[in-house]
């Protein structure tokens, strides 16, 4: 054999269990953390990172309120926006409860001196505290399938 020519045996040897072991294990979910600085996707890098997910929770409720003062279906995109940035399926939940409990305040706030004829109309007073709480929420269980 000359030198320009490569033998099988020159190959290094590949064990390929050693590249799966740790997925067939579940041990990388490639979720950022911290036992796991590397992360898939934007998202789970602001998930990862608080400092991040704050920026992000904020820039989402903006976004949200926004929308949510043109349309009532504002009230479900602000609910997934704030749900997809939180990190477990019940912080969203949760993140979804306080958005909506922020429009409720800003809706008072708008109603200035009528705050208390509108609270006597209680049957559609509480649609609006069932819907601002409620849709809200619903929106944020789309972090269950992201």
């Amino acid at each position: 054999m000359t030198g320009d020519e490569a033998s099988v045996d020159d190959e290094p040897s590949v064990d390929p269990d050693a590249e799966t072991e740790g997925l067939e294990n579940g041990d990388d979910d490639g979720v950022g953390t911290i036992e796991n600085p590397t992360a898939d996707t934007a998202l789970e890098r602001v998930r990862a990172n608080p400092r991040l997910r704050q920026g992000a929770l904020v820039v989402a409720v903006a976004v949200g309120i926004t929308l949510t003062w043109l349309h009532w279906l504002g009230l479900l995109v602000g609910g997934a926006l704030v749900g997809l940035v939180s990190k477990t399926l019940p912080g969203a939940v949760g993140a979804g409860a306080g958005f909506g409990l922020l429009v409720l305040l800003v809706f008072a706030l708008t109603l200035g001196g009528s705050v208390w004829p509108v609270l006597e109309m209680t049957p559609v007073s509480y649609l609006v505290v069932a819907a601002a709480l409620g849709i809200p929420m619903l929106g944020s269980l789309v972090r269950g399938v992201f």
